[in-house]
């Protein structure tokens, strides 16, 4: 049986959902699973997290209070494999007294593939992944892109730990109702079309504003529901809902799976993310989407690939036009072939048992 210790600095959002379905997956394999996750303000933890871990810790305050707490877990616990999660746990952390355990770090995207920081900042956090990196035995990308960003930063091995969306069965035993080809000649139906996630510079609200300026200039316009379920930013927020967008502001996470469910278009508009999760929970729940290209989505071989708001908007209308078209299943398909919970667990069983 393997201790395998996860050590997390932030336990919201994708994070926790990514931990989870580690433990999941491997729920049937000789590997014990304890947790010690720093909680933040605005984290939310709905999932069932004491139902999944084997132990779970949470601790309060600051960043040193975080480390010591990792370390006093390390010395109690003696795992055979601690796994570090973010940036941030994964850089304080990796300076862990580790003894024999192996010493895995999943960043969910690096700290300097940032967007809304300067040059130089992204400089210095590049440099800091490197001190100390040769005491990390695997990064565990959660994209092919963060395993080779990983390699280029000098680490000395790199294994694609796939995301993988796991959702209730009675979220999955409803299926959509079939839609239609749009006639120009018959009343449309509103097609509701949802953003997920924080209203933040991450998820680039500005980029689905510019989108919304183009759409304007199509008659389909006028039978798009646009939503975005979160929040954060209130100028951001105001903004949205000056555009027409129906703002939720952060919601449960089951409600919010309900919601992204009865959608029929998804868009990701993210300016940067290591492997968005959302992006799978709607791929598993098989709404057609239009994904924005950053480095995580290029490898995807995705059909419905865009770089810029004028091209998002012309994919978005070429759904209205065509929502029967084979294609959006199919993509959807693949993707969940690629992003499955089999390779999940493979991917673990090779990075803690090798």
């Amino acid at each position: 049986m393997k201790t395998v210790l996860h050590i997390t600095e932030a336990f919201g959002g994708g994070i926790q959902t990514a931990l989870c379905s580690y433990a999941k997956s491997t729920e049937g394999d000789p590997i014990r699973h304890l947790l010690l996750a720093r909680l933040r303000p605005q984290d939310d933890t709905g999932l069932a997290i004491k139902n999944l871990f084997d132990e779970v810790e949470t601790v309060d305050g600051g960043l040193l209070h975080f480390y010591r707490c990792a370390r006093k877990a390390v010395l109690q616990h003696k795992p055979d494999v601690i796994h570090l999660h973010s940036s941030f746990a994964g850089f304080l952390c990796r300076f862990l007294p580790k003894g024999d355990a192996k010493l895995v770090y999943t960043p969910h995207c690096y700290a300097f593939e940032r967007r809304d920081i300067p040059d130089w900042k992204q400089e210095v956090y590049m440099r800091l992944e490197t001190f100390g990196l040769s005491r990390i035995d695997v990064i565990a990308g959660c994209s092919e892109r963060e395993c080779q960003l990983g390699l280029e930063l000098g680490a000395k091995r790199a294994v694609h730990l796939n995301n993988y969306a796991e959702l209730s069965p009675e979220l999955m035993a409803d299926s959509q109702a079939p839609v239609q080809d749009s006639d120009e000649n018959a009343e449309s139906p509103r097609t509701k079309v949802v953003i997920v996630g924080r209203v933040s510079p991450q998820k680039d609200p500005e980029f689905l504003l510019e989108t919304i300026d183009h759409l304007r200039s199509f008659p389909e316009f006028n039978h798009i529901q646009l939503q975005w379920l979160g929040g954060g930013d209130q100028d951001k927020e105001q903004e949205l809902r000056a555009a027409g967008v129906d703002v939720t502001g952060m919601i449960p996470h089951h409600v919010l799976m309900k919601t992204l469910k009865d959608a029929d278009l998804y868009l990701h508009t993210a300016a940067w993310e290591g492997m968005p999760l959302t992006l799978l929970e709607a791929a598993r729940l098989k709404v057609p989407m239009v994904l924005r290209i950053i480095g995580a989505t290029q490898s995807l071989h995705y059909p419905f690939l865009v770089s810029t708001p004028d091209a998002m908007a012309q994919q978005i209308v070429e759904y209205c036009r065509h929502p029967q078209h084979p294609d959006y299943q199919s993509s959807l398909v693949s993707i969940n072939e690629a992003f499955s919970a089999e390779k999940q667990r493979s991917a673990l069983i090779e990075i803690y048992g090798s």
